[in-house]
């Protein structure tokens, strides 16, 4: 045994390991990446390679002793080891949390690794055991003949696989259409994509058949999509009027974006229909059916309130009767705003004139009626439904201040005076109302102009917390007089807005 040499070799061995462990400890502080390849050369690198070094110069050990080439091997399968490691830490840990790419595909980390391990094992191999790699390559090359004809769409698929890789068409997380079938990719490895579909089901694609596929990545370049609708009405509704009310259903859908804007085009006319294209954009790629159902749904809510018609193919028959046309009366619209405190002093001949000059119009569940700031001219009597009552802040934060039902009413002061809206209202179900307009409540107020005095004392009241009129005889003198100051002042703005 050379003692000079044993000692040597564990003298620097000692003072590698120190200088290891030290700049170790160093990087753990820091959480730099590269603390658990130096980790790795500390605990297996070093001490092998001391141990080798021992065999051949202490031990003298020759190069074809069993126990030498053992130590050798397991010192290159460590070197391996680090080297993987340090790969890993370099190129793929930084781009992680620099954020410069969103998962590594596993196929590829699967492709570095095996290369690594195969040319640390040709060097073991020829090196440490004195394998000829030639004849060894040349026994391969007819194996690999033989198990690539039995294995041939396996190594389809897996060469697709490569070729995917390197073009990145997609990434993990990303939405894509591939044969007509629309999911989420969640995965992609040696032999397949999978991808999660919109009913929570997980599609295997091979990557052979992806490579024929003509392939749409919804979330590049963006994750904005535009989805587009064909939607048909009928030829006596104007183009225009239908592109506006489309685009107004589009724009109070949750989850339409309002940049880029929907559009609304003139596509096609039909037998029985003209067709409108809708393109929607949306960045909720998960929630787009439940998006779409939304805007189908406030389209015939909007089409019915605008008296739009979505025509199907029958055959309509219309009956004509000769003779003076019956009264157009409404008796439960007339019976409603009977009930309105305000409409109490018209006449039963008024009300009938009112309710027959009234529109009932539906919303739909979610829908807002009337829009804070904006302004109005209409009254609202609720028929059927029930209706919430919220006011933003200038945050835009919604607070709830009451809640309607059925014969309840909202927009007096838009009706009477014009003012703009104070609150917003939404309907919490499917909501039927009276819609009375100013011009219907012009012509009354023109033919009996006392009304309007004894409406605006009843607002007023209403407003200073009375109950009705008639309770006037119990109210403190100076509280029927500052009702009464209140209704003269309302009195002159119903007069200057409906222009009496």
């Amino acid at each position: 045994m050379n003692w000079i040499a044993a000692l040597t070799i564990a003298g620097v061995a000692a003072a590698l390991f120190t200088l290891a462990h030290l700049a170790m400890r160093g990087l753990e502080r820091q959480r730099h990446r590269l603390a658990r390849p130096i980790r790795a050369l500390r605990n297996l690198v070093l001490p092998l390679l001391a141990a080798v070094l021992m065999a051949r110069y202490a031990f003298e050990l020759a190069s074809d002793n069993r126990t030498r080439r053992v130590l050798e091997t397991l010192l290159w399968v460590a070197l391996i080891h680090v080297a993987l490691s340090l790969f890993n830490q370099t190129f793929f840990a930084r781009h992680t949390a620099d954020g410069h790419r969103r998962g590594i595909p596993k196929l590829f980390l699967d492709i570095v690794r095996g290369f690594l391990v195969l040319v640390g094992t040709c060097v073991v191999l020829a090196s440490v055991w004195g394998v000829d790699l030639g004849s060894m390559f040349t026994a391969l090359g007819v194996t690999s003949i033989v198990l690539g004809l039995a294995l041939q769409n396996t190594l389809d698929n897996v060469m697709a696989g490569i070729a995917l890789l390197f073009e990145r068409p997609f990434e993990t997380g990303d939405w894509i259409v591939v044969g007509g079938k629309v999911g989420q990719v969640v995965d992609v490895n040696w032999r397949s994509v999978r991808v999660r579909t919109r009913t929570n089901d997980i599609l295997v694609i091979p990557n052979s058949v992806l490579g024929k596929e003509i392939l749409v990545n919804y979330s590049t370049p963006t994750r904005v999509h535009g989805e587009d609708l064909l939607l048909g009405f009928s030829y006596d509704d104007p183009p225009n009027k239908v592109k506006r009310v489309l685009l107004k259903a589009a724009l109070a859908t949750r989850g339409v974006l309002a940049d880029p804007a929907p559009r609304v085009r003139t596509k096609a006319f039909n037998a029985y229909t003209i067709d409108y294209q809708v393109r929607l954009f949306v960045d909720e790629l998960e929630r787009m059916l439940d998006i779409l159902d939304e805007f189908m749904t406030q389209v015939w809510y909007a089409a019915r309130r605008n008296g739009l018609t979505i025509p199907f193919p029958i055959q309509t028959s219309f009956e004509y009767h000769l003779g003076p046309p019956k009264p157009a009366v409404r008796p439960s619209a007339r019976d409603a705003l009977s009930r309105v405190p305000f409409l109490v002093p018209m006449s039963a001949e008024e009300l009938e004139a009112l309710a027959n000059d009234a529109t009932v119009v539906n919303f739909g569940r979610g829908e807002r009626v009337v829009h804070q700031g904006d302004a109005g001219d209409s009254l609202f009597v609720i028929r059927d439904g029930s209706a919430i009552v919220t006011i933003s802040d200038e945050q835009g934060a919604e607070r709830e201040v009451a809640r309607l039902g059925r014969g309840e009413f909202f927009g007096e002061m838009a009706l009477l005076t014009g003012e703009t809206r104070t609150a917003n209202v939404t309907a919490l179900d499917d909501i039927e109302v009276i819609v009375i307009h100013k011009d219907a409540l012009h012509g009354i107020l023109a033919r009996r102009p006392g009304l309007a005095q004894e409406m605006a004392e009843i607002v007023e009241a209403r407003r200073q917390g009375l109950r009705a009129i008639r309770d006037m005889k119990s109210v403190p003198p100076e509280k029927r007089e500052a009702v009464r100051s209140g209704a003269a002042e309302l009195v002159s703005r119903i007069r200057r807005f409906l222009g009496l």
